[in-house]
């Protein structure tokens, strides 16, 4: 893209105008040019930085009464993305160029997680898909079950009807993903510290039932005969074909239900009930329910490769980063009750996330081993 589309595009987001679609190029631009930025000189950078923030700061106010990431700040979606894009980079280049990266040399890198999970048969045989090939990976109840190219598990009605049937679970472990299509078609991506129990076959059920443990994503394949039903933790998802994102973690206050497509009827153990529209979130604790308006890119960012944050407490955020780096988190008393907003690229190496969050706000993370430890 030439520099003055780009500048029109920015110039959208001042204005609030841009589309998912554009808002998305953005992003994915920002992410892709932290990866692929060729190094600049010292004197170099500071010039590209200074050029940046003069640039932006006139046009956009800033509500310093509210914190954000990186810049604690808390901003309106589009004028946040276009601040943490310019100023991120910026910061990355300067930053990276440091003789001395404090976080970095205390210990070896410790690495984002990968594409990997257990899958355990009806029989009780347990298969690490990490370590299996291409191609099919086992067959049971007329289905066979295949690892295509891209580390996907796919499975495919092979057989004949009224086979014994049984139920496959799929886990992850902390720092793991995955994606399974399962045999009516529908596609579900587990995050990490996640588990999906699921029938072998739908063939002979009334209903398309499945048990999440975790989070996961959810495209369904339309049925209106075999309505499709998620079991977590505290509460019952029905659907009939539509895209929605399940939070169901022990350690979240809450059970979090997004649609982006569609619609769902939720029902909790305790008796409330609530019927989801595109863009509604619900928020299902042990005394109630409730519906409000969700940050759908925010949600499920984690399915495209990395965080996002609005308006997130920090204890919030830490979770998620030790789930997927496999890390312990510790908290010294005293941590500002801040919030914070922005986005970080799932695959980078933990250093660099918690450089770029320590970079602007007030806190410290110290790394022992893969132990974090956040301080003032």
């Amino acid at each position: 893209m030439e520099r003055t589309d780009f500048d029109k595009l920015l110039e959208k987001h001042r204005k609030g105008e841009c589309t998912p679609q554009e808002l998305d190029f953005i992003e994915s631009w920002y992410l892709q040019y932290q990866k692929d930025a060729e190094p600049l000189s010292q004197t170099e950078l500071e010039y590209e930085v200074a050029q940046m923030t003069e640039s932006m700061v006139p046009r956009v106010p800033l509500e310093t009464h509210q914190p954000s990431l990186f810049q604690r700040m808390r901003l309106p979606l589009g004028i946040a993305a276009s601040i943490l894009i310019i100023f991120s980079i910026g910061y990355l280049l300067l930053f990276n160029q440091h003789e001395k990266q404090e976080i970095a040399k205390q210990v070896a890198p410790i690495s984002p997680g990968r594409q990997a999970a257990s899958l355990t048969l009806a029989n009780g045989k347990k298969i690490f898909l990490s370590d299996q090939q291409t191609g099919k990976v086992a067959q049971e109840a007329g289905v066979s079950i295949s690892k295509t190219s891209n580390g996907e598990l796919v499975y495919e009605i092979v057989g004949v009807k009224n086979q014994p049937n049984g139920f496959n679970t799929l886990a992850t472990s902390n720092g793991e993903t995955y994606c399974v299509k399962l045999p009516d078609g529908s596609m579900v991506w587990l995050n990490a510290a996640s588990s999906l129990k699921y029938p072998v076959s739908f063939q002979n059920s009334k209903n398309r039932e499945v048990q999440l443990s975790g989070e996961a994503y959810f495209e369904i394949s339309k049925d209106r005969k075999h309505p499709f039903i998620v079991k977590s933790r505290g509460q019952e998802v029905e659907v009939l074909g539509t895209h929605f994102n399940i939070n169901a973690y022990r350690e979240e206050p809450s059970i979090l239900t997004t649609l982006l497509e569609g619609s769902v009827r939720l029902t909790s153990t305790h008796g409330t009930a609530g019927v989801l529209k595109p863009g509604q979130q619900a928020a299902l604790t042990a005394r109630q329910l409730k519906i409000l308006s969700a940050d759908t890119r925010s949600v499920t960012a984690w399915k495209d490769g990395y965080f996002r944050f609005k308006n997130e407490s920090l204890p919030s955020i830490m979770r998620k980063i030790a789930r997927w780096y496999n890390v312990e988190v510790v908290f010294e008393k005293g941590l500002p009750e801040d919030t914070y907003s922005g986005a970080v690229a799932r695959h980078d190496d933990i250093s660099r996330v918690l450089e770029m969050m320590e970079g602007a706000n007030n806190i410290h993370f110290t790394i022992k081993e893969r132990r974090i430890i956040v301080s003032k």
